[in-house]
């Protein structure tokens, strides 16, 4: 029966070691699906941030030359082949002689756009629109995607509109990103635009810039095929090294099990002359000295009256060492005496206690170990008290090192999105429940790009380590700084008494990321835009907040950059 005994449980063994490897290889197959997942995300939101920013900039620059032309109310050029009268300006002195005699015609904003259009598209393959529902010039009437685009923000309230066309979207033959904002009818416009109905403040239009993406989209591509290789290779790994650690595991059990029958056997030999008592004593003393768990026994004072070979192997101290002393010296000083206290008074009421403990080797090495005390009955003569325990180190820092990499950024060692989000999460509680105040900030790094383009991704890596530890300084040990992808990052400020205060880290954060980078590549500037949402004045649930600290931080751009808005200050 013996014999039949250990074959079904080698054959229960094998069973479940040839259940656990497959397990191993897809939970290892999942983890790194679902990282590969939002890691291509984020590199299709970092692709649609650097178009998005791209366009905005052409936008900004073609506003302010328009701007600049219409203050100046028009400029004259000489009229050739390339500047000939614009037919649809109506305008008293649309065309002069100067005291020269040559022939002058005026550029107005719109026949400027115009040039600059076409000279865009000639030198860079980009295409500028300037458009509107009510366009005075024909050749301006809007496409389906740009008419789509004016109507949002005439009647949504929408202020920018990025879109990405695989196919071209009717404008290239190949993939685009179109970005477009509107045109706000200022005073210096009225003079033209005052007779189609517009008032001051109105949108009259918009322009739309047309970027060919086969260049960043390329780029996209050849980063998802990298992620994808080192996600394989790290899924070869893990998966490789745990199949590792679970054939080990079952040919150490294996062999465990092998010494455990001859020691089984040995015993069923001698059962013809041992008692009853004899036997179990015999059992009990070779599970004893033959356990992988430490056992330690201690007198009714606490006193230690016996220790197993695993003992000594786990804490470093042979018998000798720790015959007759109290378990204290195992003691690491992590723990506050209200622990102890709460173990004592479970096994006085229960009679058992289980949880983990850090311990202190004979060397001065801390551990943590897993334990179990149980109270012996008190009639017994073997002890007042029985404690097994394994030391559980290694498995804890593996732990450690999994939860970090879920929840670390990896390049600035900053809470990732999630993280973050979750720490968002419960300081939204606490101030709900405390009716306290804090602000969420979100940076955006002004001019990154550029390091990138002129010292490399490395130098722009290395920059994203040290604007991660100059805003760590720039805050308090309670707050948060996070990553939340690219150049972005975010902080909560807790536990506000005014608004001032999270304007004052506001500025320092300004402060700090203005000045120069020195990095091994050169020196680098770039400077941060920043905007500000108050719990509860500006929002008071987490999706609110978020939205005003992004509109605040927009503003804060088109405010010139390198500074700071609050969600309150604007309309």
């Amino acid at each position: 029966m013996n014999f039949l005994h250990a074959d079904l449980k080698d054959m229960s063994c094998l069973i479940t070691y040839r259940m656990v490897v497959p397990g191993i290889y897809l939970l290892a197959a999942l983890l790194a699906g679902v990282s590969l997942y939002l890691s291509l995300g984020e590199i299709d939101r970092d692709i649609r941030s650097i178009a998005r920013e791209r366009g905005a900039v052409l936008f900004q620059l073609v506003e302010l030359t328009r701007g600049w032309n219409a203050a100046h109310g028009g400029v004259y050029v000489l009229v050739n082949e390339d500047n000939l009268p614009n037919e649809y300006l109506e305008h008293p002195r649309r065309d002069i002689t100067d005291q020269h005699g040559r022939v002058l015609t005026m550029i107005n904003p719109a026949y400027m756009t115009r040039q600059i259009a076409e000279l865009a598209q000639k030198t860079q393959g980009i295409r500028l629109n300037i458009t509107s529902l009510k366009p005075i010039r024909p050749a301006n009437r809007p496409d389906h995607w740009e008419a789509e685009t004016l109507r949002l923000f005439q009647h949504a309230g929408l202020r920018e509109r990025m879109a990405y066309f695989a196919d071209g979207g009717g404008v290239f033959p190949g993939p685009v990103h179109r970005y477009m904002a509107p045109l706000m009818v200022k005073q210096a416009c009225l003079e033209c635009h005052e007779k189609q109905g517009y008032a001051l403040g109105d949108i009259r239009g918009g322009i739309s810039v047309s970027m060919p993406a086969a260049d960043l989209m390329a780029i996209a591509g050849e980063r998802k095929t990298q992620t994808m290789l080192l996600y394989f290779i790290g899924f070869v790994l893990i998966s490789g090294l745990g199949h590792l650690v679970a054939w080990r595991t079952h040919h150490h059990l294996a062999l465990l099990e092998s010494v455990n029958r001859e020691q089984v056997q040995t015993i069923a030999a001698r059962d013809q002359e041992l008692s009853a008592a004899e036997k179990e004593r015999l059992i009990a003393d070779t599970v004893f000295h033959n356990a992988a768990e430490a056992i330690m026994v201690t007198d009714r004072d606490n006193r230690i009256i016996r220790v197993n070979p695993a003992f000594s192997a786990i804490t470093g101290y042979i018998p000798e060492q720790v015959m007759g002393r109290d378990p204290h010296l195992l003691k690491s000083g992590r723990h506050e005496p209200d622990f102890f206290a709460a173990m004592w008074l479970q096994l006085e009421t229960q009679g058992r206690w289980q949880g983990e403990i850090w311990n202190r080797r004979g060397n001065g090495e801390i551990y943590i170990a897993s334990m179990s005390i149980a109270t012996i009955d008190q009639a017994s003569d073997l002890g007042r008290y029985v404690a097994t325990f394994t030391d559980i180190t290694r498995r804890k820092e593996a732990e450690e090192i999994i939860l970090r990499r879920a929840n670390f950024d990896k390049l600035t060692q900053l809470p990732n999105r999630s993280l973050f989000d979750d720490r968002l999460d419960s300081t939204l509680a606490s101030a709900r429940r405390h009716g306290r105040s804090f602000a969420l900030l979100y940076v955006d790094l002004d001019w990154f790009k550029g390091v990138n383009d002129e010292l490399g991704h490395a130098a722009g890596d290395a920059l994203l380590g040290e604007v991660a530890t100059r805003m760590e300084g720039c805050v308090r040990e309670a707050d948060t700084v996070g990553r939340l992808g690219g150049d972005e990052f975010a902080v909560i400020l807790a536990d506000l008494n005014q608004a001032a205060e999270a304007e004052e880290i506001a500025v320092r954060i300004n402060q700090a990321l203005s000045q120069p980078f020195e990095l091994a590549e050169g020196q680098a500037r770039i400077s941060a835009s920043i905007g500000i949402a108050l719990y509860p004045e500006d929002g008071g649930d987490e999706a609110l907040l978020k939205r005003q600290a992004d509109r605040a931080l927009y503003a804060a751009k088109a405010a010139g950059r390198n500074g700071y808005k609050m969600a309150r200050q604007l309309a």
